[in-house]
C-alpha cells in the first residue's frame, strides 16, 4: 500500500536572492516533470535556479531528519517579489508529481504564470522521497 502526504501549496509575497548548488538526478527529474506539465498547459518552462535548489534541498533534508512535513520559512528567501512552495513525501518522483497535480493548491503553484524560476530538493530517507519545490517571481 502506498502512502502519500502533502501539505497545502503555499504562496507568499516576499523579497528574495542568489547562491549555488548542484541538483541531484531525482531533482532534475522532478524539474523535468514540472516543465513538461507547464509546456503541455501552454506555459513556459522554468529554469532551475541553484539558490532555490539549495534552499529546497536543505528543507527536504530537515523534513526527512524530523520525519515530518512542514513548510519552510519563506521569509528567509531573499530578493523576490513572490515565492511559492510545495512539499510532499512519497515513494517515487512520478507519484509525488501526480499527487501534487491532483491537489488544487499545489497544481496552482506548478502552473503559476508569474513564476520565472524553480528549485527542487529531493532527499531519500527510510525508503521515501522528501520533496520541496520552491517557485519564484523576481522583484
Amino acid at each position: 500500500m502506498l502512502t502519500l502526504a502533502l501539505v497545502g501549496g503555499l504562496s507568499v509575497s516576499l523579497l528574495s536572492g542568489t547562491p549555488a548548488s548542484a541538483a541531484t538526478t531525482l531533482e532534475r527529474a522532478l524539474v523535468t516533470k514540472i516543465n513538461a506539465t507547464r509546456l503541455s498547459h501552454g506555459l513556459r518552462a522554468l529554469p532551475a535556479r541553484s539558490y532555490l535548489t539549495y534552499k529546497a534541498h536543505k528543507h527536504s533534508a530537515a523534513m526527512a531528519s524530523k520525519r515530518r512535513m512542514y513548510h519552510s520559512d519563506l521569509s528567509r528567501i531573499c530578493c523576490f517579489r513572490s515565492v511559492g512552495e510545495n512539499v510532499a513525501v512519497n515513494s517515487t518522483v512520478t507519484q509525488i508529481h501526480q499527487a501534487l497535480m491532483a491537489s488544487p493548491g499545489h497544481r496552482a503553484n506548478i502552473l503559476g504564470r508569474n513564476w520565472r524560476g524553480v528549485g527542487v530538493g529531493v532527499v531519500q530517507a527510510g525508503g521515501r522521497l522528501w520533496v520541496t519545490e520552491i517557485f519564484r517571481q523576481p522583484s
